[in-house]
């Protein structure tokens, strides 16, 4: 019997999802808020406050107006010396200038750290699987908390910028992990409720209500770092994977991981012996080290991880556009905040218990039709379009962020342990490109109304319909050789071809 069916066995008979799965899932979905606070940092930092044009050689004639029309000339031609702001808030908009002229450096500011995010997933994709899931983790943590701490005392926007670019890594390598870090210590029935739990959404509503009460940029990153500090003490009781380290040969140290488990869930130490026969006997069977260079060397696992990646790009893009385009909409901007977080609570809470790649194709195929109404929308002449705009953009973070949900709980489950931090990277450095767009669409989107919605329905049906080809993990125990996914991908090509030419 293989051993990673064996060592599921051994999860189940130690507890299964017991009391340290738990507590570990509580620990890592809470200390992922640093991260989910690091990403929307720019929904508040980058709102451009009221502001009016003030020019010095016409004495106080244009501050006497007393209106913050939001004009970059006065008198309609001559340029602005400088910018009076409405200080209601304090966002690096108002702190280094960034209006008329200068405004596409907010867009700029939010790709840049898109961009590190990229770079984290690529670089700790590969950690994960080399030195293992919890320093890993552990160095997302020093990374955000630190650099949170450094933005508070940034001097021009291009320092401010760098730093991003550092914290965007930071966010790469938690959200690399932080998952799989749940789900190799689960059985199989408990993975996706386990994902599934909607801590982003909620971290997102706190994080509107830290933004009302606070409303400066500065004391939010400081906030942003104080939340995750306390974090820094769970060290001792997040557990290396035993997974990874049978594949790393390190069959001791999954022992010791195991009894530990059993410990901590009251149940007695159970017999490793035949677990870790199986994995010496394997050991010589395949490669004990892969990169993403190995997922484009075979001709079936091409096609996933292609697929997969667009899949991700497209719902990062959606995702990121929805949540640093609510400028667009009409309303209170800590009301939009909350209710764009919150709301996909409930479905987030029902997707625990439909995650499959089915449930996938629905919510992208919704996210998109709830798109494509909101682009048009915008042309109709209708005294409800701030309304109905809103709802169906409502319903469109709604429908994406159950989709996210699902389709992370699906890519932890489609790549074995011997790549999956390395493949689960890869997915979320594509995602990340998605990321890197999304600012400058919504950017363009002041000047195209609906476009950003648009290209969000395009990219999240044409996901939709990708979805189909994907094989279907709902459960089915982990894997952990690289040759389980060839062989899964081939026994879903052998199917779906069986059914083209046999409907029947």
């Amino acid at each position: 019997m293989p051993y990673n069916v064996l060592l599921e066995d051994i999860i189940r008979d130690i507890g299964g999802c017991g009391r340290f799965q738990w507590i570990t899932a509580i620990i890592v979905h809470a200390s992922a808020c640093i991260a989910s606070w690091s990403m929307l940092a720019m929904t508040f930092n980058g709102q451009q406050p009221d502001f009016m044009c003030s020019k010095t050689d016409m004495g106080n004639s244009s501050v006497n107006q007393s209106v913050f029309d939001n004009v970059c000339h006065v008198n309609q031609t001559d340029n602005c010396d400088r910018y009076i702001f409405n200080d209601v808030v304090n966002t690096v908009v108002n702190e280094w200038n960034l209006v008329c002229d200068s405004k596409w450096i907010v867009a700029m500011i939010t790709t840049i750290q898109m961009a590190g995010d990229l770079v984290g997933c690529c670089i700790s994709g590969h950690l994960g699987d080399m030195i293992g899931r919890k320093p890993t983790f552990c160095l997302s943590l020093i990374i955000l908390i630190l650099f949170n701490i450094i933005a508070y005392f940034s001097i021009n926007w291009q320092m401010y910028a760098a730093v991003g670019f550092v914290i965007g890594m930071g966010m790469g390598f938690l959200l690399t992990v932080y998952n799989i870090v749940m789900t190799e210590f689960t059985p199989t029935k408990w993975r996706h409720i386990i994902i599934a739990v909607p801590a982003w959404a909620v971290e997102g509503g706190i994080f509107a209500l830290a933004c009302w009460g606070l409303r400066d940029w500065r004391n939010i990153h400081l906030a942003t770092a104080a939340i995750g500090l306390p974090f820094l003490l769970t060290f001792c009781f997040v557990q290396e994977s035993s997974g990874w380290l049978l594949t790393k040969r390190r069959y001791d140290d999954a022992e010791n991981v195991i009894k530990r488990i059993a410990s901590i869930n009251g149940k007695p130490a159970p017999d490793m012996t035949k677990v870790i026969e199986e994995a010496k006997d394997h050991k010589n069977e395949a490669k004990t080290q892969y990169s993403f260079i190995d997922l484009f060397k075979a001709r079936r696992t091409i096609k996933l991880t292609l697929c997969l990646s667009f899949v991700w790009m497209s719902t990062l893009y959606c995702y990121s556009s929805l949540t640093y385009g609510i400028h667009s909409l009409s309303g209170d901007l800590y009301l939009i905040m909350f209710l764009m977080s919150i709301m996909s609570c409930p479905s987030s809470l029902a997707a625990m218990y439909i995650v499959n790649k089915y449930s996938c194709i629905v919510c992208f195929m919704l996210t998109g039709i709830c798109g494509l109404v909101v682009s048009v929308i915008q042309y109709v002449d209708t005294p409800h379009q701030g309304l109905i705009t809103n709802v169906f953009a409502f319903a469109s973070k709604v429908c994406i962020s159950t989709g996210w949900c699902c389709l992370i709980v699906y890519s932890t489950e489609i790549f074995p342990t011997a790549v999956r931090t390395t493949a689960y990277g890869l997915c979320y450095a594509s995602a990340n490109i998605g990321g890197m767009i999304a600012p400058q669409i919504v950017f363009l989107n002041d000047n195209i109304p609906g476009l950003m919605y648009f290209l969000s329905a395009v990219v999240m049906i044409i996901s939709s319909v990708m979805c189909f080809t994907f094989p279907d993990t709902n459960n089915k125990i982990l894997e952990d050789t690289f040759e389980s996914l060839t062989n899964e991908i081939k026994s879903t090509t052998e199917h779906n071809t069986e059914m083209k030419t046999n409907p029947t």
